[in-house]
C-alpha cells in the first residue's frame, strides 16, 4: 500500500510540475501583441500629436517675432522719414494720383527692378553730406542722388521666390542703415532686399480713407500718421496679424496748406459739404469720396460748397455703407494736402 501510494504522488507531481511549466498559446501570444501594438501606436499618435502642437507653437512665436521685427523697422524708418507717399507737390491719394506715379515721378522705378504691389514710399532726409564719396575700389562710381539731402525708400509685397517662404515676402528698396541708424549717402540703394517672408496672401483690406498695399501688407496714410498692417502665413489655414501705428516726427505734412472741410448728412441721402481755404489765389477744388477704401472723384470746380443731390445719381452716397469725403486743392502744378475726413454712414 505504501509502494501504491508513492508511485501515483510521483505522477501527481510530474502532471502538476507540466501544467505550470508549459508556455503560452498561440492566442494568448497573439491577444498580447495585438494589445502591445495597440499601445504602441496610441503612444505613437500622442507624440506625433505633441510634436504637431510644439511646431505651430514654434512656427507661430517665429511669425510673432519676424513680424514684430518688420514692423519696428518700418515704424523707425516712418518716424524718420520728411515725406509719406508724397512728394514736395503730389500726394498719392489712390485716385487722381496713384503710388505707382508718386515713385515714378521720383525717379526711382526703374530701379526698382521686378516689384509687386507699392505700400511705402518714404524720403529719409541724410545728414553730414561730404563733398565726394571716397572709392572703395578702383572701379567705384559715386550715386548719383548721394547729394539729394534724403533717402529714397519703397516697401512692395510681392510673390515668394527664391528660398524665401511662401506665399509672399516683404521687400525693401533703399540704402541699408548703418548700426547706429543713420544713412550712408555714399552707399548705393539696394533693390528687392527682402525684409520679412511668408507674408500672407489673405487680404487684410483694412478700413481707412487712403490705404496702399495688397494682401498680408497694407498702410493706411493720413498725412504723418501711418497704420500698419501686417499678416503672417504661420500655415496654410492658420495666419497671425501684427497692427499699429507710427508717426513721422520729421515731416511738416500737417502744417502744410490743406482746405478745412466742414458738413454733415441731412436726411437718409443727402451729404450737405463746405470747406474753407487759407491760401492765396483762386485753386480748383476737387472733393473725394472714399466707401470700402476707394476713392472716387465726385466733384472738380472752384465753388467751396457741395449738396449731393445735385451730383449725378452714381455720385451720390452709397446706401449701407461709410462715405468719407475730402477735398484737394490745386493751384498750378501745387496739390495741396488732403482736408480733413467727413465720414457718415447711409
Amino acid at each position: 500500500m505504501s509502494y501504491m501510494k508513492k508511485y501515483f504522488a510521483r505522477i501527481y507531481h510530474r502532471f502538476h510540475i507540466s501544467q505550470h511549466s508549459r508556455g503560452f498559446t498561440l492566442v494568448e501570444l497573439l491577444i498580447a501583441v495585438l494589445i502591445s501594438t495597440m499601445v504602441i501606436i496610441i503612444a505613437g499618435f500622442a507624440l506625433v500629436t505633441i510634436a504637431s502642437f510644439d511646431n505651430k507653437a514654434e512656427a507661430r512665436t517665429e511669425r510673432q517675432i519676424d513680424l514684430n521685427r518688420a514692423f519696428d523697422f518700418m515704424s523707425h524708418e516712418i518716424r524718420m522719414a520728411s515725406r509719406i507717399n508724397r512728394l514736395e507737390t503730389e500726394v498719392a491719394d489712390n485716385s487722381t494720383t496713384t503710388l505707382e506715379k508718386i515713385v515714378e515721378d521720383a525717379g526711382i522705378k526703374t530701379k526698382l527692378g521686378s516689384y509687386g504691389t507699392i505700400a511705402l514710399y518714404l524720403e529719409i532726409p541724410t545728414t553730414n553730406i561730404p563733398p565726394s564719396c571716397p572709392p572703395s575700389t578702383a572701379s567705384y562710381t559715386v550715386p548719383a542722388d548721394y547729394q539729394t539731402g534724403y533717402d529714397k525708400v519703397v516697401y512692395d509685397i510681392r510673390p515668394t521666390t527664391g528660398s524665401w517662404l511662401s506665399p509672399r515676402v516683404i521687400a525693401r528698396y533703399g540704402r541699408i542703415p548703418n548700426v547706429d541708424g543713420s544713412i550712408d549717402p555714399c552707399k548705393n540703394p539696394i533693390a528687392s532686399d527682402i525684409l520679412v517672408d511668408s507674408i500672407s496672401d489673405t487680404n487684410i483690406n483694412p478700413t481707412c480713407a487712403v490705404k496702399f498695399g495688397a494682401g498680408g501688407f497694407y498702410a493706411c496714410v493720413d498725412g504723418s500718421l501711418v497704420d500698419l498692417f501686417l499678416r503672417g502665413a504661420v500655415s496654410g489655414t492658420e495666419n497671425q496679424d501684427v497692427t499699429g501705428r507710427a508717426f513721422s516726427r520729421l515731416s511738416s505734412y500737417s502744417t502744410e496748406l490743406a482746405p478745412v472741410l466742414s458738413g454733415s448728412k441731412s436726411g437718409t441721402t443727402e451729404m450737405n459739404l463746405t470747406w474753407t481755404w487759407s491760401g492765396t489765389g483762386n485753386p480748383t477744388y476737387k472733393v473725394y469720396r472714399t466707401v470700402d477704401g476707394a476713392a472716387t472723384e465726385v466733384y472738380s470746380g472752384s465753388v467751396s460748397s457741395l449738396n449731393s443731390n445735385s451730383l449725378t445719381a452714381s455720385l451720390r452716397p452709397s446706401s449701407g455703407k461709410q462715405n468719407c469725403y475730402t477735398v484737394r486743392a490745386t493751384i498750378g502744378s501745387y496739390t495741396s494736402a488732403p482736408s480733413n475726413a467727413r465720414c457718415e454712414d447711409f
